[in-house]
């Protein structure tokens, strides 16, 4: 939470990770959570024939973070503090805008 003298910093898409790219993609579709994400991830990299073992999948507490820090930004939103996060504004699109 930001107190009065502080102000709010969006991400651009320069600050975006991998990661934080994919969980954006997934969240056009809707309303996420972490381990749904995580999901999705185990789903594409299958799909993709990529190793899904335990050593090859983000962990449900890294996309948590992620998601966390993209909230902290105010693009995301985490609905009644459930877990379940709802896309807000896609620091994607503004990069697309300043070009």
């Amino acid at each position: 939470m930001l107190n009065s003298n502080q102000s709010l910093v969006t991400l651009s898409g320069e600050d975006l990770n991998e990661l934080d790219r994919r969980i954006l993609e997934y969240m056009h579709d809707g309303r996420v959570s972490p381990t749904l994400i995580r999901r999705f991830l185990e789903q594409d990299a299958a799909d993709e024939n990529t190793d899904v073992s335990e050593d090859n999948v983000v962990s449900r507490q890294y996309i948590n973070q992620r998601m966390k820090r993209l909230a902290e930004h105010e693009h995301i939103e985490n609905l009644l503090d459930t877990g379940v996060y709802e896309l807000r504004e896609d620091p994607r699109e503004e990069s697309k805008q300043d070009e």
